[in-house]
């Protein structure tokens, strides 16, 4: 088993009401002299259920796009500083040194090489010969997977300590590929009606993303920071439905990335959820009922909804997931490391009850974790 020890967050200092970004979006349509429904704008934007989100890169150059170069440098430096005190917050709480850390692994979607975890290590003394594992590519499910690779290694190395971050910029979405992307679709739409789904597409995904780090300090059982406690990581499960790389992930086109967040992602939730959790309980010899927190990815209301219908669980359950949407949005993979620093912020989970973590993603997949407090 691995022993979560601590965990610490980072935002940007721009915080926008949801109501402000739905009303720069409505902006540039106007600018832009797109004619579309501008009503649809507002309908999305509050349908997520959001009250406001972290952007790093300001709404100042919604109306003139940089170039992908310029606003790719910016997510890397907001990316690498938002990293930097996230990890330093949570070495000074915990009394270490970078020295300490045996493992030191970094989840985004931010394109970098070299990679995130390598570029931190020139601005904090991590030790030369620490292990590194850079994970790219698994989007609202990095902070999930992260735990589970992490506590898989940390059960090899029981003595060790490791540190792992997610961090995500999706403000860089806004800076060109958004606009571009709507566009082309809003212009093409009086002869191509088919397009409308794309363009509604993209404005539920620029009503949902966020930016943010989250950052977990982890050690193995027979570390000096392992106490009763905290949570442990009993077990965990990975699931992945073929054929759907299609329905969730970032396509590159000319100024950037293009989010793909498709409808049908609900079906492939009802889906998987079975088979990833019923799986992991019964090999753990519990049932949903043992479950005292769930820790669960809030990809959207209806991802809220679907997982709250499938279990049968009281409105009480999840409730974590709706306060996290409404408060910071969806911060991709760093999104499961900020609730789990809500929990331990809170008062003492009851001795020897049980959690999950869930989080999906591209793929379509999603990774379980069961947690023992």
């Amino acid at each position: 088993m691995a022993f979560i020890v601590s965990t610490s967050t980072a935002f940007p200092e721009q915080y926008y009401p949801q109501t402000v970004l739905a009303a720069a979006l409505r902006k540039f349509f106007i600018v832009m002299d797109l004619d579309f429904d501008l009503e649809q704008i507002d309908r999305f934007f509050k349908n997520v259920q959001i009250e406001g989100r972290y952007f790093a890169l300001s709404l100042d150059s919604l109306l003139d796009p940089p170039t992908w170069e310029t606003s790719l440098s910016k997510g890397l430096k907001s990316s690498l500083d938002l990293a930097e005190t996230a990890i330093n917050k949570l070495l000074q709480k915990n009394n270490l040194h970078p020295q300490d850390i045996s493992l030191f692994t970094s989840i985004s979607m931010t394109p970098a090489i070299p990679s995130l975890d390598a570029r931190l290590m020139s601005r904090i003394p991590f030790s030369s010969t620490v292990k590194r594992l850079p994970i790219n590519g698994v989007g609202c499910m990095g902070g999930a997977i992260g735990i589970s690779r992490v506590a898989d290694y940390l059960k090899g190395h029981p003595k060790e300590a490791a540190i792992l971050f997610a961090v995500e910029i999706s403000s860089g979405l806004w800076q060109g590929s958004l606009q571009a992307s709507l566009t082309s679709l809003v212009r093409r739409l009086p002869e191509n009606p088919s397009v409308y789904s794309d363009i509604i597409m993209d404005i539920i995904t620029a009503a949902l993303f966020a930016d943010g780090c989250g950052a977990a300090l982890m050690v193995g059982r027979d570390h000096p920071l392992a106490k009763p406690g905290l949570p442990q990581v009993i077990d965990n499960r990975s699931f992945l439905i073929a054929n759907t790389v299609e329905l969730m992930g970032l396509d590159p086109v000319d100024v950037g990335f293009r989010n793909i967040l498709r409808p049908q992602v609900s079906d492939a939730l009802k889906q998987a959820l079975r088979p990833l959790i019923d799986g992991l309980l019964t090999d753990n010899n519990l049932q949903i009922d043992n479950l005292y927190r769930w820790i669960v990815h809030p990809g959207g209301p209806k991802v809220i909804d679907t997982v709250e219908a499938e279990f049968g669980l009281d409105s009480r359950a999840l409730q974590l997931s709706r306060d996290t949407l409404a408060e910071v949005g969806n911060i991709s993979s760093a999104t499961v490391l900020y609730m789990l620093d809500k929990v331990l912020a809170r008062e003492e989970t009851l001795a020897n009850s049980y959690g999950l973590t869930l989080a999906m993603g591209p793929g379509f997949s999603q990774e379980a974790i069961l947690l023992k407090w």
